[in-house]
C-alpha cells in the first residue's frame, strides 16, 4: 500500500468546494479533518491485521417471520 497524506483542514475545504460546491468555513475544516484523520487512522491499524485469509467477513442470513416472510 501507498503511504496517504494526512487530511488536513485544507483538503476537505478543497473537496468540499471542487465536488460539493459548498463552502466550508475553517472552524468546521479543522474540526472534521481531525475526525476524518482519526477515522483514517484506525482503518489503517484495521488493514494491518492477519485477517485477509478469514472468510466471509459478513455472513448474511435473511430472518424469517410468521408466514415464511423474508426480511
Amino acid at each position: 500500500m501507498t503511504t496517504r497524506s494526512p487530511i488536513t483542514p485544507q483538503t476537505l475545504q478543497s473537496v468540499a468546494a471542487e465536488l460539493a460546491g459548498q463552502p466550508v468555513s475553517d472552524e468546521k475544516a479543522a474540526a472534521h479533518a481531525e475526525i476524518f484523520e482519526n477515522i483514517m487512522q484506525m482503518i489503517e491499524s484495521l488493514r494491518e491485521l492477519p485477517i485477509k485469509d478469514v472468510e466471509p467477513a459478513v455472513i448474511f442470513r435473511p430472518v424469517e417471520r410468521d408466514g415464511d416472510e423474508t426480511l
